[in-house]
């Protein structure tokens, strides 16, 4: 009698319910993802293999904004030439630039800005709009004595060489726009966001990824949103009439983000524009196929005028 009630007793061992793991894999989770976002934003401004490269940085005062470049100087003996400047695309740095500014340091000197509140330019508070980070460039060639450039813009970089160029005439020689941003038929983020994943798909084996996640650790996840939101407010097609410069378009044949279709319709609204399509590339010339987008505008930028 005293050993049936004894095992009618037994204490069942209470199992942790799935609601506990689900939460404590959240918390590691997110400790683990904070942990990791705190390393990016660590992350050197320039590597060793850069330096090595050739690769040089310096930070400059630029009015209100402490600004940092990298500079590829040109090992060519071609100092008379016109200095070229290469402006990042949209929340990403001037570090996925470092390719194709040595690609170009033959025949050039390049130089790579980071635009305030992107890479090491540090910017406390709001989000810069187009026009703003064009006059902070303005700012930052005036700061560095560079009265005259050519300039190159990857994405989101072509909506503010765009508006620089349609204001600053003067200061522009000539004009690549590689992959310009936004599609007037796709003025949507999530048709865009779309648009970069299947770029993203195409570009896996040389993508430039690591950077990005690198620099959108950095410019923080507030003003990356802030400046999604600029790139599809801005109509760059309603300022492409104004711009006086020499323009080269360059589109990939397979960029999803820029169709070749669209980067038709920009190089024909520039008054002095012109096409050039490299065939299989994607959206991100300027990191993926560094070379072979230096060889195809190499001849139009050599046109350029002398440096004074």
């Amino acid at each position: 009698m005293d050993q049936g009630r004894t095992e009618s007793r037994r204490v069942k061992v209470a199992r942790p319910s799935w609601r506990i793991v689900a939460g404590a894999g959240a918390c590691a989770l997110a400790a683990w993802a904070a942990i990791e976002w705190i390393r990016l934003k660590r992350t050197p401004a320039l590597t060793d293999e850069s330096a090595r490269a050739g690769i040089t940085v310096r930070y400059t005062q630029a009015g209100p904004y402490r600004m940092f470049a990298r500079h590829a100087a040109c090992d060519g003996g071609h100092a008379k030439r016109l200095p070229v400047v290469l402006v990042h695309g949209l929340v990403i740095s001037s570090r996925y630039m470092e390719p194709l500014a040595l690609a170009l340091r033959g025949d050039f000197d390049v130089y790579a800005p980071d635009l305030p509140g992107f890479g090491e330019s540090v910017l406390r508070g709001r989000t810069l709009s187009v026009p703003e980070l064009a006059d902070a460039l303005r700012l930052w060639l005036g700061a560095r004595g560079i009265e005259r450039a050519m300039f190159i813009g990857n994405s989101f970089g072509c909506q503010i060489l765009a508006d620089f160029a349609a204001r600053y005439p003067e200061s522009v020689d000539r004009l690549v726009l590689q992959g310009p941003t936004v599609d007037r038929k796709a003025r949507s983020l999530v048709k865009q966001i779309v648009r970069d994943w299947r770029n993203g798909r195409l570009e896996r084996t040389r993508s430039s990824a690591p950077i990005g996640r690198i620099d959108y650790a950095k410019a923080g996840l507030v003003r990356a949103v802030a400046t999604m939101r600029a790139l599809i407010r801005d109509r760059i097609e309603r300022k492409l009439a104004r711009i006086a410069a020499p323009t080269l378009v360059v589109a990939g044949s397979r960029d999803p983000v820029a169709p070749l279709a669209w980067a038709s319709e920009v190089a024909a609204r520039v008054p002095n524009g012109a096409l050039l399509t490299i065939d299989g590339g994607t959206h991100t010339l300027n990191h993926v196929y560094p070379h072979s987008f230096a060889l195809a505008i190499r001849p139009f930028l050599l046109q350029g005028g002398a440096s004074t």
